[in-house]
């Protein structure tokens, strides 16, 4: 059976404390993740408030009707009187059976002409809208067809009063049989209606039924993806999207909360991937959702806030004169971006009365505080533009909130600092020296082979300084191919941001089990350095398929289902499994074996991770009297194995975890028989 190894696990006087908030989870909405993929509601450009992007032209472009078609009728954007000042609608005029239609949420790409709303036989769902008769009378009734005019789901018939009044309208429809179909909107009969608001979603959503999610609904399946990682924090909303592609498109969180037809729609970054620009930001899910999502997981919420500068690497290639920052002496930066941050602190976590923000999150429906500690300024921000915003924001969080936890950006990738000319990481960390509640971010997308070799990459950090939170990293590279486009002088975003052909794996090479060792083995010196490295996060989490906008994802998705890769069970391995101290080991591991070991009151937890290619029988002496054990492996021969999914298929899951039960030897031993290329994660119960 291989070589024989001996670890011998140290007991508790060894040990040393680590942070319990070591695993977490970063959500950007990037691929579809949000609308499209968390967003329960299927309807695209729900509201007929749609802005989108001109690559051309580099400027958002309203197109309130975009995704929308009629037949045997108009439609035409409609803006006065309406639900609020942020709001248009649609006009629909009709002669006798007009029918307004929406495909869904498709990718705009190998698909876009396609149905993507999934229905399911016997599932049932939940159709509202907004509507106004302006002079018409009739009923409206909803249905779901597929492509060649079969019905799917419903029909359902909805009377409307003739108040001329906004009404809200909803009904029930149940699924007929399982594909891939379109909503379908017939007004029967003559005269002109406004509809606003449009939603069409699985009435089994996240927690439906609890009046907190009386706003934004989720997809159940998404969610419950999430929950099984046992993540303790969540990053949201990015990501370059904090950003923003030009000024005007930076998130702006106070667009993103109360009633949804409020909210005011913004184009997301990521429309850049997409010919015609097509990606809009609806903010159906927003900070109230997001918040919300961390209650109920048990995850402690992470908001990241602009600092007043659009994506550092895209206006670098196009000039101050297109991406001009936001002065820090201007009044625009004081009550734009610093009043940004005070008065999210203040709608997460004040009382009612203290204010009108903390007053709208109680009317939202959450009258108590959701325990905000830690925010982040920026995203991957760097240089001294960055560190005078650091400093100002910093200033005024902390004189009103003393114990808010910032966390400072580490810039863009800490293998670009020579290739971006910006400063090194060793500048950041000397920087954060003049906080006292401050943690650095650093990213970094790279090869396998890189993330392997970084195991050791934080035990000479300094324990007296900040502390690390890796908040986006996966192992997306080719080896060789990523160091050449990072020093190409024409590598520009596609060599750096990880989603083009600069050195990053095709799609359909993506996610392969290589991969997976790789970030295992980086990890298990993430956990050995538990007391720095206060946080981690891999990125990004969802991706629908074919829409090719970044080619390494934690879990993959079309309509009606998700793929988990085998790099999200490494995450749920090493999540699920982590005590809150380090127990160090005596025993040597043979070159490309890597070991951590955790423990809690209740459990020992240790992982192996074997890249060597070898065989090997290793025995555990443990400190402690063990009850029982069982392990879980996840392993195969083939490095490139990888779980699939395309648009229209189930998920093919060519490798999971497989469980197996320990014998304890002598009460307080274990033997484990270690294949090639594995993960091992054995959780043994003390006595």
């Amino acid at each position: 059976m291989g070589r024989q190894l001996n670890i011998s696990v140290k007991n508790k006087e060894a040990g040393y404390g680590i942070s319990d908030n070591l695993y977490g989870i970063f959500f950007e909405d990037i691929n579809f993740a949000g609308d499209g993929g968390l967003n329960a509601n299927m309807v695209n450009n729900y509201s007929f408030d749609g802005v989108y992007f001109s690559n051309e032209e580099l400027k958002a472009v309203s197109d309130p009707l975009r995704y929308w078609e009629i037949r045997q009728g108009t439609i035409e954007s409609g803006k006065e009187a309406p639900l609020h000042e942020n709001s248009a609608y649609a006009r629909v005029s009709s002669e006798g059976n007009a029918v307004l239609s929406n495909l869904g949420f498709n990718g705009q790409k190998a698909h876009k002409d396609a149905c993507a709303m999934s229905v399911k036989k016997g599932a049932v769902y939940l159709f509202e809208a907004w509507a106004r008769p302006a002079d018409y009378e009739g009923v409206l009734a909803v249905q779901v067809t597929d492509a060649d005019g079969n019905t799917l789901a419903g029909p359902a018939e909805m009377e409307l009063s003739k108040t001329g009044a906004w009404q809200r309208l909803s009904c029930r429809l149940e699924g007929i049989c399982s594909a891939y179909g379109k909503l379908e909107l017939v007004i029967k009969g003559t005269g002109s209606l406004d509809l606003d608001c449009v939603s069409l979603m699985d009435a089994d959503y996240w927690n439906a039924g609890d009046p907190k999610w009386r706003y934004g609904k989720m997809r159940k399946d998404f969610v419950q993806a999430l929950a099984d990682l046992k993540p303790s924090f969540m990053r949201f909303p990015g990501g370059c999207i904090v950003e923003g592609q030009l000024p005007g498109n930076e998130y702006n969180w106070k667009d993103t909360v109360g009633e949804l037809y409020e909210r005011k729609s913004n184009y997301n970054l990521w429309s850049e991937k997409i010919d015609d620009g097509g990606y809009n930001q609806s903010y159906q899910i927003g900070f109230y959702e997001y918040f919300c999502l961390c209650e109920d997981l048990g995850m402690k919420p992470l908001p990241t806030l602009s600092v007043g500068l659009n994506c550092q690497i895209r206006s670098m290639q196009r000039g101050e004169a297109v991406c001009p920052n936001i002065p820090t002496d201007s009044e625009e930066f004081r009550t734009k971006i610093i009043a940004g941050y005070l008065d999210l602190i203040e709608f997460a976590n004040g009382a009612p009365e203290d204010g009108k923000w903390a007053a709208l999150r109680a009317e939202m429906g959450h009258p108590q505080p959701f325990g905000l500690e830690r925010i982040g300024v920026g995203n991957e921000n760097y240089d001294e533009v960055y560190f005078e915003r650091f400093r100002l924001i910093e200033q005024a969080v902390h004189e009103k909130y003393p114990d808010m936890i910032c966390i400072l950006c580490g810039g863009v990738h800490p293998f670009y600092d020579d290739v971006m000319n910006t400063p090194g990481l060793d500048t950041v960390y000397r920087f954060a020296k003049n906080f006292k509640h401050v943690i650095v971010d650093e990213h970094s997308y790279h090869t396998p082979q890189w993330f392997e070799e970084q195991e050791k990459r934080f035990d000479s950090y300094d324990r007296s300084g900040a502390q690390v939170y890796f908040g986006e990293y996966a192992a997306n590279g080719l080896l060789g191919a990523l160091e050449e486009a990072m020093h190409s002088p024409q590598a520009g975003m596609e060599g750096m941001d990880g989603s083009g052909d600069g050195g990053m794996r095709p799609m359909n090479e993506s996610n392969q089990f290589d991969t997976a060792l790789g970030e295992a083995a980086f990890l298990t010196g993430i956990e050995r350095n538990g007391d720095v490295v206060a946080m981690a996060s891999y990125a990004p989490l969802f991706n629908m398929v074919d829409c090719d906008q970044w080619n390494h994802n934690l879990i993959n998705f079309n309509p009606k289902t998700l793929c988990l890769s085998v790099n999200y069970y490494v995450q749920k391995m090493f999540g699920a499994n982590i005590g809150n101290r380090y127990l160090p080991f005596a025993g040597d591991l043979p070159e490309h074996m890597y070991c951590s070991v955790t423990e809690d009151e209740k459990y020992i937890y240790l992982k192996l991770v074997n890249i060597s290619g070898q065989e090997a029988q290793i025995f555990v002496q443990l400190p402690y009297a063990a009850a029982g054990a069982e392990m879980e492996v996840l392993q195969s021969d083939a490095l490139n194995t990888r779980n699939g999914l395309t648009f229209y298929s189930d998920a093919e899951y060519a490798l999971t975890p497989q469980k197996e039960k320990l014998d304890v030897r002598d009460g307080d031993s274990l033997e484990l028989a270690v294949q090639p290329y594995g993960v091992y994660v054995a959780k043994i119960e003390v006595r």
